[in-house]
C-alpha cells in the first residue's frame, strides 16, 4: 500500500505542460538523428577514403599479394568498426531526454536561470524530501517555466548545416559509389572480390609474367644452380626484376637477364650454388607475380658400399669381402660380383651402370627402401657407379665409383731345355729334356710333341708319368731317345712342350714352349761338323793368344818409361787403364772359347760320340785350362794391372809381368793342343774318307756283277 508520504509527494508533483514536454521530446529525437546522420557520415566517409585508398594501391600495383590484401581489409574493418564506435554507437548510448534537452536550452538561454530544468525535474517527481520542499513552490516554479519556455525557440540546440552537410557527404558518397559501379562494374567487381572476398583473381594488365614452372613451388637439388625462367606476354617490359629472401633471411633484389629477340623475350635468373630455400616474386612492366618458392632437397647418394668377389669355381679360391671404402678390385674373367649400397635418403630406383650403359636394375634389401643389392658376372673392365633417383626425381650428380679391372687368367708357363742339343743330331742320340710348367690355378695336362717331317708322319706324345692334374707347377727331366721316333739320316725332327689350364670361363688356356727343330745327320756328318767348328774356335783362341803377348808388350813399355819411380803417377795410372780394361776383355773372351768347347763335349754326350780318349782331351787338355785362365790367372793379372797403376813401384811391375808370361805359356800348351787335335782329325778323316771311297768301290762293282748275271741269264 501507498504510504502516506508518498501520497503527499504524488500530490506536490506538478505536471508538465503537455506542449512544453512534446516540445523537448521533438528536440530529443532529432537530436539523436543528427547524431546518427553526422556518426554515419564520418563513418561511410573513412570506410569511401580507405576503400579508395585500398583500390589505388592494388589496382595501381597491379595486385598486391593475399596477405597484403588480407591485411588491408583487416585494417579498413578495424578502423571503420572504430570510428563507429567512437562518432556513432558510444554517441546513441548517451541518454538524450527532457532534462539533456533542458540542460542544453539553458545553456543557450541563460535568461531562464534554470527555471526550466529545474521545472523538467520537478514533473519527473525530482522534489527532494518531503520535509524540506515546498509544494506552492515546486507548482510555481514549473508554472513560471512553462511561461517563460513558451516564446523560446528549441531549435537552436540543433545544427541542421552539420546535418545537411553530413548529408550531402552520404549523397555524394552514395552517387560517388553508384556512379562507379555504373560505370565500370567489371571493375567494381573484380575489386570487391580481390579485396573484399579475398580471392585471386588478376588485375586486368598489359604485361602478364609467367613464371614457366606449374605450381607455386619448385624442387631443386641442394647446391646445384637454380635457374629461374620467365616470359611475358602482351606488352614486353623493359626490364623484369626478381624479388627474394631466403630461408637464412637474406633479401635481394636482381634485374633477370633478357634472352630472346624483341617481341618474345624470356627472362632468366640464376641462383648460383642455391643452398638455402627461397620465396621470389617478378616485377615487370604493370605485372608483379606472387610468391613462388624454391625449395631445396638434398640428392641422392651412396654412403655406404661393399663389394663381395666370387672367383669362378675351377680357382678354387675363396670368396672375397671388401669393406666400405675398398671399392677398387682386381677380379677374373666370369668372377660374381656383389654390390650392397646404401643411399642417403630412400629412392624408388637405383641401376647399376658401367658408363652410360645399364647393367642391372638393383633390389631393395629387405623392403628397405635405403639398401639395396645388385649381383652380375664380370667379363669386362669398367668403372661401375649407381644412378639413383628419388621420389621428387632426383638424381645423384656425383656417383660413388666402383673400379672393377677384369685381369684375364694368364696361360700357363712353359719352359722347355734341351742343354748340349744344337740343330744336329744323330739317330743314336738322347736328348736331355728339362720341362718347367706352372699355372696359377693349376694345370689341367701337360705334354711334350714330337713330328718327324716326313710324308705319312703325324705329331705324337711323349709319356709323362709323373704329371698330376692340378698341380700349380710341374718339374721334370727326361731323356728322349731320338730312336724312338725311328729316325734316319736326313729327316727333321720339332720338340715342343704344351700346358693347358683349367679356365672354363674364357678358356681354356693353351701355351707352348718354343717349337725346337733338329737335322738328323750321319755320326760322321756330325764329327765333322764338330771338327770345324773346334778349328774355328781355335783360331779364335789364336787371336786371344797373340792379343795377350801384344798386351804383355804394352805392359812392358809402360813399365821402361816408368823405371825407377816408386809412387804411382797420373801419367801411370792413365797408361794402365786401357790395359786393365783389355786383360779383362782377354779374360772374358778366354772364357766364351772355354763355353763353346763345353758345348762341342755336351755335344758328342748326347749323341753319344764321347769316348773315354775324347772326353779326356776335352776336358783335361782344353776346358779346364780354359776355366783357370778366364776365371783365375788373367783376372789376377788384371788386378795387378790396377794395383799396379795405385801403387806403382818396380815390384808389382815385375809381379805383372810374371802372371803375364805365365799366362801366355799356358795359353800356347792349350794352343798345341788344339792344333795337335786337329791333325789327328784330319787323318782320322782321311780314313773315314778311304773307308767311304772302298765302301762305295765295293757297292759300285756288286751292282756290275749284278747287273751282268741279269745280262746273262736273259741272253
Amino acid at each position: 500500500m501507498a504510504t502516506s508520504g508518498d501520497l503527499l509527494r504524488a500530490n506536490a508533483t506538478p505536471a508538465l505542460d503537455a506542449g512544453l514536454s512534446t516540445r523537448l521530446r521533438a528536440v530529443a529525437v532529432r537530436l539523436r538523428w543528427f547524431v546518427f546522420v553526422e556518426g554515419l557520415a564520418w563513418v561511410v566517409g573513412f570506410l569511401l577514403l580507405a576503400l579508395f585508398v585500398q583500390f589505388a594501391l592494388d589496382y595501381g600495383l597491379r595486385g598486391l599479394r593475399w596477405s597484403m590484401r588480407a591485411a588491408s581489409l583487416a585494417a579498413i574493418l578495424s578502423g571503420t568498426g572504430w570510428l563507429a564506435w567512437v562518432r556513432l554507437i558510444n554517441p546513441l548510448r548517451a541518454r538524450v531526454g527532457p532534462i539533456e534537452i533542458a540542460s542544453l536550452l539553458e545553456r543557450r538561454y541563460p535568461q531562464l536561470s534554470s527555471l526550466l530544468i529545474s521545472a523538467v525535474r520537478f514533473a519527473s517527481g525530482d522534489v527532494g524530501p518531503a520535509a524540506s520542499n515546498s509544494p506552492a513552490m515546486i507548482a510555481s516554479v514549473v508554472n513560471r517555466a512553462e511561461r517563460v519556455a513558451a516564446p523560446l525557440d528549441f531549435s537552436v540546440v540543433l545544427e541542421p548545416r552539420s546535418v545537411r552537410r553530413s548529408l550531402a557527404g552520404l549523397a555524394c558518397a552514395g552517387s560517388i559509389v553508384a556512379a562507379l559501379v555504373l560505370a565500370a562494374p567489371e571493375t567494381s567487381a573484380l575489386w570487391f572480390s580481390r579485396n573484399v572476398l579475398l580471392r585471386d583473381v588478376p588485375w586486368p594488365k598489359q604485361t602478364q609474367l609467367v613464371v614457366d614452372f606449374e605450381g607455386d613451388e619448385l624442387l631443386a637439388a641442394r647446391g646445384d644452380d637454380v635457374v629461374i625462367e620467365a616470359h611475358a606476354d602482351g606488352v614486353q617490359p623493359r626490364a623484369v626484376e626478381i624479388l627474394f629472401e631466403t630461408d637464412s633471411g637474406q633479401r635481394g633484389r636482381d634485374t633477370m637477364v633478357t634472352v630472346g629477340s624483341a617481341g618474345s623475350h624470356r627472362y632468366r635468373y640464376t641462383f648460383k650454388n642455391a643452398q638455402d630455400d627461397v620465396v621470389f616474386s617478378l616485377e615487370g612492366g604493370d605485372d608483379a607475380t606472387g610468391d613462388y618458392r624454391i625449395g631445396l632437397l638434398d640428392r641422392p647418394r651412396v654412403t655406404t658400399g661393399e663389394l663381395h668377389v666370387t672367383p669362378p669355381a675351377y680357382t678354387g679360391l675363396d670368396p672375397l669381402a671388401l669393406g666400405d671404402g675398398q671399392r677398387s678390385v682386381q677380379v677374373l674373367p666370369g668372377s660374381e660380383i656383389g654390390i650392397s649400397v646404401r643411399t642417403s635418403k630412400p629412392v624408388i630406383r637405383a641401376t647399376l651402370m658401367a658408363g652410360t650403359d645399364e647393367v642391372v636394375e638393383a633390389v631393395e634389401a629387405a623392403g628397405q627402401h635405403d639398401r639395396f643389392d645388385v649381383t652380375f658376372v664380370a667379363l669386362e673392365s669398367h668403372t661401375y657407379h649407381f644412378s639413383l633417383l628419388d621420389e621428387a626425381g632426383l638424381e645423384n650428380k656425383r656417383p660413388a665409383r666402383f673400379a672393377l679391372r677384369v685381369v684375364k687368367d694368364e696361360p700357363p708357363r712353359v719352359r722347355m731345355k734341351l742343354d748340349g742339343v744344337e740343330d744336329m743330331i744323330t739317330p743314336d742320340a738322347v736328348l736331355p729334356v728339362e720341362l718347367d710348367c706352372a699355372d696359377k690355378y693349376g694345370l689341367a695336362d701337360v705334354e711334350i710333341v714330337y713330328d718327324v717331317l716326313r710324308e705319312g708322319s703325324r705329331s705324337q706324345s711323349i709319356d709323362l708319368p709323373t704329371f698330376k692334374p692340378g698341380t700349380t707347377r710341374f718339374l721334370t727331366t727326361l731323356h728322349w731317345p731320338a730312336a724312338s721316333a725311328a729316325v734316319v739320316p736326313g729327316d727333321r725332327v720339332t720338340l715342343l712342350a704344351r700346358a693347358t689350364d683349367f679356365d672354363d670361363v674364357s678358356g681354356p688356356n693353351v701355351s707352348q714352349s718354343a717349337e725346337l727343330s733338329f737335322r738328323v745327320v750321319t755320326r760322321d756328318e756330325l764329327l765333322a761338323e764338330l771338327a770345324r767348328r773346334e778349328q774355328e774356335y781355335r783360331i779364335s783362341f789364336e787371336r786371344l793368344v797373340e792379343s795377350q803377348e801384344q798386351l804383355r808388350g804394352r805392359a812392358l813399355s809402360v813399365r821402361s818409361t816408368q823405371r825407377g819411380q816408386t809412387e804411382a803417377t797420373a801419367d801411370l795410372a792413365a797408361a794402365l787403364a786401357p790395359l786393365e780394361r783389355r786383360q779383362r776383355n782377354i779374360a772374358s773372351s778366354v772364357n766364351v772359347v772355354r763355353q763353346q768347347f763345353d758345348q762341342i763335349l755336351l755335344t758328342l754326350r748326347v749323341n753319344g760320340l764321347d769316348t773315354a780318349d775324347e772326353a779326356d782331351r776335352l776336358v783335361g787338355g782344353i776346358i779346364d785350362p780354359l776355366n783357370e785362365l778366364a776365371k783365375r790367372e788373367l783376372v789376377v793379372a788384371a788386378d795387378t794391372i790396377r794395383q799396379w797403376s795405385r801403387e806403382g813401384g818396380e815390384a808389382k811391375a815385375g809381379e805383372l809381368d810374371r802372371r803375364h808370361e805365365a799366362a801366355i805359356v799356358t795359353m800356347r800348351e792349350i794352343l798345341a793342343r788344339m792344333i795337335q787335335w786337329e791333325g789327328y782329325h784330319e787323318v782320322v778323316n782321311m780314313l773315314r774318307d778311304i773307308i767311304r771311297l772302298q765302301r762305295e768301290l765295293g757297292d759300285e762293282a756288286q751292282q756290275a756283277l749284278i747287273d751282268e748275271a741279269d745280262d746273262v741269264f736273259d741272253d
